[in-house]
């Protein structure tokens, strides 16, 4: 069984079954996070409770693929919280189980991919690929895509990191991975009281302004 993590993909964990050469092969889609429609915690909520089904079921993953399109011009805020939660996911033991596949290479010139490539490979893959991940190419030829498939038949299976969080007992919240979204919620709060000070000072700046000027305005107090 294959775990395909596309960000920009489903909002449910789906599994879906093929059927390559004489072996069957189940490739499951899961969930990206910063979705506008569904929170990260519902996200990862989704994909805790499928973990944790096929592990009880005694389904163990083969390989993971993670999805990153090449043409996206750089790596923003969404792209870079989903490669965050995915190594929480994985688990640095679980890197070398790692395919990391660039897609939409018919949107971008040979050269601005391979650049954008190299970048990944430099800036933000580099300490996954030092320890095991193998970086791939998807093109619109679907071959591309089952001999990716393919290079997981007969290899060892794993349990991912969350998935061992779960069953020795710990809550969501607990688990690396829940861990992560908390932090994201701080970074988020901490910015938001860092914005609305800062637009309190213009506010008072504005007013003495005004004051100095001979014209008193009031404003709110918050």
């Amino acid at each position: 069984m294959n775990l395909a993590y596309d960000p920009i993909g489903t909002e449910e964990v789906e599994p879906v079954r093929y059927r390559i050469g004489d072996q069957d092969v189940i490739l499951v889609d899961t969930p990206g996070f910063d979705d506008t429609n569904v929170s990260d915690t519902d996200i990862l909520q989704r994909i805790a409770d499928w973990l944790k089904q096929s592990y009880d079921d005694g389904a163990l993953l083969t390989g993971i693929i993670y999805l990153h399109r090449i043409s996206d011009q750089r790596m923003d805020g969404a792209s870079m919280k989903n490669l965050r939660m995915f190594r929480r996911l994985c688990g640095t033991n679980n890197f070398r189980m790692v395919k990391l596949a660039t897609t939409m290479w018919e949107k971008v010139s040979e050269e601005e991919g391979a650049r954008r490539q190299d970048q990944l490979k430099k800036e933000y893959w580099k300490d996954m690929i030092d320890q095991g991940s193998t970086v791939h190419r998807i093109s619109d030829d679907p071959q591309d895509a089952i001999k990716l498939v393919k290079s997981f038949l007969g290899g060892t299976t794993t349990i991912l990191q969350l998935q061992d969080e779960l069953r020795r007992g710990r809550t969501l919240g607990q688990t690396e991975a829940g861990a992560a979204i908390q932090e994201d919620i701080e970074r988020l709060r901490l910015q938001y009281v860092k914005d609305l000070q800062e637009a309190k000072e213009e506010m008072r700046a504005a007013q003495r302004t005004r004051a100095s000027s001979g014209c008193t305005i009031r404003y709110p107090s918050y």
